[in-house]
């Protein structure tokens, strides 16, 4: 059962926060120029594009993705070549890597989606590996294991890379709150629950899901690009299955099938990280403990909290 995100129009205490959340991060640099602090916040903004990119088809139509970094590494290798190669800039880069992404998550979703079982999962692991493969094998034209470096920055200060992956993080996030809240939407988290009855109804329940996916791919393909640029480098790195893993864990962590779940798994997740640097070789498994007691004691991700945490607030407030 998908839970419902507490981000409705409706719900002033959930607009609130996240409009007072969303405040913090656009002022943020006004008030600190510390650039570990930025960079810290930067990576969760990478983070929660990714978590919930993922969480828009898999979260909603309840079909694992084991494979999404599939394309952050198609679009940072795009990015890549297109920059060093082309000379090309991010205004034409951008879109093309949205339109690769796109065009990859519409054929693999047509490949696989109109089927059921496993097939799907078992596809984005298998497209994400090889990808990952050919990422060594073809060396030359990726530069192996070293990747590809001295791709351009986005902008001339850290400052404008900063507010650049914010403003495409909040661009993301509020098309997705959007998308979710649309027909298609809506039609996802019916075909998750009961397909059959949906397709009883007339609706083409096969390409809800392979435009869904299509849409998941092409923005995480947007922020895959934007990464690129950002670190500037590319390697396998940005195709390994525990890049996956972690986007996965982000959103299960914080809730799937709500978009602000995964938002919010993010940028805790990225967050404790850092604050786990300190314990040296003990980090790993302070944090790997630390996500497995979270998903053990809140299955349905920090998210379920929200709902009863606005509740107090409110009887507080009568009181």
């Amino acid at each position: 059962m998908l839970l419902t995100s507490p981000l409705a129009p409706g719900n002033r205490p959930a607009l609130a926060f996240f409009g007072l959340l969303f405040g913090m991060f656009y002022l943020l640099p006004l008030f600190s120029d510390n650039f570990y602090l930025l960079s810290i916040f930067t990576t969760a903004y990478f983070y929660i594009i990714f978590a919930t990119s993922w969480d828009v088809f898999a979260g909603y139509g309840h079909l694992m993705n084991f494979g999404h970094a599939l394309f952050i590494g198609l679009a940072g290798y795009l990015t890549a070549f297109l920059d060093t190669i082309y000379h090309l800039p991010p205004i034409v880069v951008l879109p093309l890597a949205v339109l690769l992404t796109g065009t990859i998550g519409f054929f693999v979703g047509y490949l696989t989606l109109r089927l059921r079982g496993p097939y799907f999962a078992m596809v984005t692991i298998t497209f994400a590996a090889v990808a990952y493969e050919s990422s060594i094998m073809f060396s030359e034209y990726t530069g192996g294991e070293e990747g590809i470096p001295g791709i351009s920055t986005l902008t001339d200060s850290f400052a404008g890379d900063y507010y650049f992956v914010l403003v495409a993080m909040t661009g993301i996030f509020l098309f997705l709150m959007y998308f979710t809240r649309s027909r298609y939407g809506l039609l996802l988290k019916a075909i998750s629950q009961n397909e059959d009855s949906v397709l009883a109804s007339g609706v083409n329940t096969a390409r809800v899901k392979i435009l869904t996916y299509a849409i998941s791919g092409a923005l995480c393909g947007l922020g895959g690009s934007i990464y690129t640029y950002f670190l500037t480098h590319v390697g396998p790195t940005s195709l390994e299955q525990v890049f996956s893993t972690t986007i996965l864990i982000m959103a299960i962590v914080g809730g799937i099938g709500t978009i602000t779940g995964p938002f919010i798994g993010a940028f805790a997740l990225v967050l404790f990280n850092e604050f786990f640097r300190d314990f040296e070789q003990y980090r790993l498994l302070v944090y790997t403990v630390l996500v497995v007691v979270i998903i053990f004691t809140t299955p349905k991700g920090l998210i379920r909290y929200g709902p009863p945490l606005l509740r107090a607030l409110r009887l507080k407030k009568r009181s």
